[in-house]
């Protein structure tokens, strides 16, 4: 697949998906039918490494695929971007963690947790694990797992790793009862006192600074020269754009035609309702404009060869940051002109206002931590977060 064929494959789903939305979210988790689709469609693959049989393109394969996606589902599209995602991470570990995932079956799915809430400590053989994790997005159509913790350590930094486990070292805790992207299963994982070999983990702080077994191995590859953390938050600010999108069309057309109760007036002959969507569409564009930019310099930087600055890495982060909130503020204004029938969980706007809330609720999208650090780098002060 290449990199202009992404839209009209993800878009081709869209549909389907929209149509499967209110049963992902009942279900709460990614639906067999939609997973199958994936796979078939080959969207899984974006960021998977040649080698194990994926296309290896540039990040803005899978924004592309997750914003059409997310015009249908939401949680289908945010699963998308999880997993996808997960196989890029993969390729950072040991060539023989990814034998060992990808070996005997290259569409092998990963579910990750990343934030380090187990408890791990060195032992003959390897790291014994143990602990509980939580919103494991996608956990259901997973074989392997990653999960975060911190190894006891003499030096001067914690020895914060990722580490890499079969599905019969873990149990998922069916808990994801929640308001918004129900359908992700973002369920809780639980090990009890699994060793894991030591070419099955990673050090998170390395791979964040650029530094890693799969950065060497895919020396030639400008996909892996892309920051780790700029990596985790362009995955998840797709879905975001698509329901935004959707929540935009779907007011369209019901405003079209809908007569305001007590009112002589079609909404659509409402000035304030002009003025909204002109502002509506405003950001929508400034949203999109910005990812495109970042985009773009992401792909000519990586395939120059050339070294991210702290600003450029703190400018994605913003824009990822922000978009989000202008896409949750989109869907909230909308959501707000849309009377009493807004009010209906069937109505894709409620849904997409239910979602998006939840994806700024993510710790790595905070859209405040994000400004945050943009303006910490501009007074030229350490950006006081990992995830950059």
């Amino acid at each position: 697949m290449k990199l202009e064929e992404v839209a009209p494959v993800a878009r081709s789903l869209a549909s389907r998906a929209a149509g499967r939305a209110e049963e992902t979210e009942a279900a709460r988790r990614l639906l067999p039918e939609a997973e199958r689709e994936l796979r078939e469609a080959g969207l899984f693959k974006l960021l998977q490494p040649r080698r194990f049989g994926g296309y290896e393109l540039e990040p803005a394969s899978l924004v592309t695929a997750t914003a059409e996606l997310g015009r249908g589902c939401g949680s289908t599209a945010w699963c998308l971007g999880v997993l996808a995602t997960h196989n890029w991470i993969l390729g950072l570990f040991e060539e023989r963690a990814q034998e060992d995932v990808w070996g005997d079956d290259p569409d092998t799915l990963l579910a990750a947790s990343f934030a380090p809430t187990g408890q791990a400590g060195r032992v003959e053989g390897g790291v014994r694990v143990s602990g509980r994790w939580s919103f494991a997005s996608g956990c259901d159509v997973a074989r392997w797992m990653m999960v975060g913790a911190v190894v006891p350590s003499d030096g001067p930094r914690p020895d914060l790793r990722m580490f890499l486990l079969p599905k019969e070292d873990y149990r998922i805790d069916d808990n994801w009862y929640v308001s918004g992207l129900a359908g992700t299963g973002s369920k809780d994982i639980v090990i009890d006192d699994a060793v894991v070999p030591e070419h099955r983990s990673l050090s998170l702080l390395d791979a964040m600074a650029g530094r890693s077994p799969g950065r060497d191995l895919y020396a030639d590859s400008p996909l892996y020269r892309v920051p780790s953390g700029t990596m985790l938050q362009l995955a998840l600010v797709g879905p975001s754009l698509g329901l935004a999108r959707c929540a935009y069309a779907a007011f369209l057309e019901r405003a079209r035609t809908r007569q305001i109760t007590y009112s002589a007036e079609k909404q659509s002959e409402q000035t304030p309702v002009h003025v909204m969507l002109g502002e509506v569409t405003y950001q929508l564009d400034a949203v999109e404009l910005l990812l495109e930019r970042d985009l773009a310099e992401i792909a000519r930087l990586t395939r120059e060869n050339r070294n991210f600055t702290i600003s450029q890495r703190a400018r994605y982060k913003r824009d990822v940051g922000l978009g989000l909130r202008s896409c949750q503020e989109i869907v909230a204004r909308l959501a707000g002109a849309s009377g009493a029938h807004g009010l209906f969980l069937t109505n894709p706007i409620q849904r997409a206002l239910r979602d998006s809330h939840a994806m700024t609720a993510h710790a790595a999208l905070d859209p405040i931590q994000a400004a945050r650090t943009m303006g910490r780098v501009a007074l030229d002060l350490d950006p006081a977060t990992a995830i950059l």
